[in-house]
């Protein structure tokens, strides 16, 4: 290995591209190091995130060994800019906010030093309006600095690339739609105004399917039923003591108490998966006692541990008795070897592969289908453009689109 005080760090790899002050790990030396067009900002106003950074895929925290060095980045090399897109979430919807997220945070912490020796006795709701009004100029900033020469590459696959590529069925329905709609249903159906999950669900069973919503969370609960001894064992190195409050209690606005449990520090990562892939095919050993996956045995043990996994079902999210019925439904419908197959698809990404799953699932005797539901105007998310290709590539479970139009608009995928 070359020494670090030499090595001219000619190629490096960086740690986590959704860190704000990114650390870069050099491939000859192995030294950790920042690139030195961060320093100012690193310096004023991230001081605290200069000495470790924390791995994408594991992690782990790593100690920065080198400091700031000058020439680390791809826009210092000259190469293009590295793009890591923020997931999209309500107020961060639109690709500008999306691709530049850093750009935006490092202007609006300049603009707002720069504001504050001039109001030190500013009163709160002041400091609040200040931050709202420079998060307006730096996205005006961005957008005018993109047009003129954008920094990162936006292009996405589009839903309709997603469906060419995967050769996605699409069903099409023509529903009336209501003038007055509620709150999820904007269809008719006999009269009534109903969700076009709804709709087509009644569609699909007019066809002589049997059909479930979906969607994720009684994934979410079938995964935290199953895993839980798992992910819980006290032997992982890894394992540290979490604590956090009851879902239950905070859905039912009453006071609760503290659930405390053990968790893996990279819980959820693709490093996870990796790190203990001897102890999760152990674990799915005792789903297969007599060399193969019995319905009875998963049953068996989904009722055992039900009880025995609430801590991480309310840590996940997947708590409420009726979505663990529907977990347990999963296991009386689908085939031993499926429901394996998307444990195994979940441990090896939680934290990327939980969201995502379509609205319903169809069953007619030995065959199933999943099915995502659209209404006219609506897209795919990036989540499920994402689970469509993790389906064809891994999970390969029958899947289509049902698409709602309404009568005086033409398809269009």
């Amino acid at each position: 290995m070359t020494d670090a005080q030499s090595c001219a760090h000619m190629s490096v790899a960086c740690l986590n591209q959704h860190e704000l002050v990114r650390k870069y790990r050099c491939d000859a030396c192995d030294a950790v190091m920042m690139c030195a067009c961060d320093e100012a900002i690193g310096q004023a106003h991230l001081a605290h995130q200069l000495s470790h950074g924390v791995d994408l895929e594991t992690q782990d925290r790593i100690a920065v060994t080198d400091g700031f060095v000058t020439g680390i980045c791809n826009e210092c090399r000259g190469l293009p800019a590295a793009s890591a897109p923020a997931a999209a979430i309500p107020g961060r919807t639109t690709k500008i906010k999306r691709y530049y997220w850093r750009d935006l945070m490092f202007a609006e912490m300049v603009l707002m030093a720069q504001w504050q020796p001039d109001h030190p006795d500013a009163a709160q709701e002041d400091i609040a309006a200040a931050h709202k009004r420079f998060e307006t100029v730096a996205l005006e900033t961005i957008k005018a600095l993109h047009a003129r020469a954008p920094k990162y590459t936006m292009r996405e696959p589009s839903q309709a690339d997603i469906i060419a590529r995967y050769a996605t069925t699409i069903d099409t329905f023509r529903p009336a739609y209501a003038e007055a709609t509620e709150k999820g249903a904007v269809v008719m159906l006999g009269g009534v105004v109903v969700s076009p999950e709804v709709y087509a669900a009644r569609q699909y069973e007019a066809q002589g399917w049997s059909v479930m919503p979906l969607e994720s969370a009684p994934l979410h609960a079938l995964f935290g039923v199953m895993m839980w001894l798992l992910i819980e064992h006290p032997g992982d190195p890894r394992s540290q003591r979490v604590s956090f409050g009851s879902r239950t209690a905070f859905e039912g606005k009453v006071p609760g108490g503290e659930i405390s449990m053990r968790l893996p520090s990279d819980f959820g990562t693709v490093g996870y998966g990796r790190r203990r892939a001897a102890a999760i095919d152990a674990h799915f050993g005792i789903f297969t006692p007599d060399g193969f996956p019995d319905r009875g045995a998963l049953l068996d043990l989904f009722d055992y541990w039900r009880g025995h996994s609430e801590n991480l079902r309310q840590y996940l999210w997947a708590h409420r008795d009726a979505d663990v019925d529907r977990a347990r439904r999963l296991v009386e419908i689908l085939a031993p070897a499926r429901i394996i197959d998307v444990l195994r698809y979940l441990i090896g990404g939680y934290s990327d592969r939980y969201v995502g799953w379509p609205d319903l699932l169809l069953w007619r005797g030995e065959e199933i289908m999943l099915v995502e539901v659209k209404s006219s105007g609506d897209k795919l998310s990036a989540d499920q453009m994402r689970w469509i290709a993790d389906n064809h590539d891994l999970l390969k479970v029958p899947f289509r689109i049902a698409k709602l139009h309404r009568p005086s608009r033409q398809p269009t995928p």
